[in-house]
C-alpha cells in the first residue's frame, strides 16, 4: 500500500488536534510496521511532539489505517 498523506485544513485540525495549533501540518495514514520513532525520523519530528499531537497516550492507538498529524518542515 502506498503510504497516504493529506492536506488538512485548519478546520479540520482543530476537530482532530482539540484546537492545538502548532504549524502547518498533514495528515498521515499509519501503515503496517510503522512505529512512532520511524516516523519521527522519516519526518524530521520527535516523537514525543507526535504523542502530544494526537493525543497518543495509550498505545492502543497507534495500530494501522490511525490517521496521524504529523508536523511540516
Amino acid at each position: 500500500m502506498a503510504n497516504q498523506a493529506f492536506a488538512v485544513s485548519d478546520r479540520e485540525l482543530e476537530a482532530v488536534a482539540g484546537g492545538r495549533y502548532v504549524g502547518p501540518t498533514f495528515v498521515y495514514v499509519i501503515q503496517e510496521g510503522d512505529t512512532l520513532p520511524l516516523l519521527a525520523q522519516r519526518f524530521g519530528t520527535t516523537v514525543r511532539l507526535l504523542r502530544e499531537l494526537n493525543s497518543l497516550t495509550d498505545p492502543g492507538r497507534f495500530r494501522p489505517g490511525v490517521r496521524l498529524l504529523i508536523p511540516q518542515r
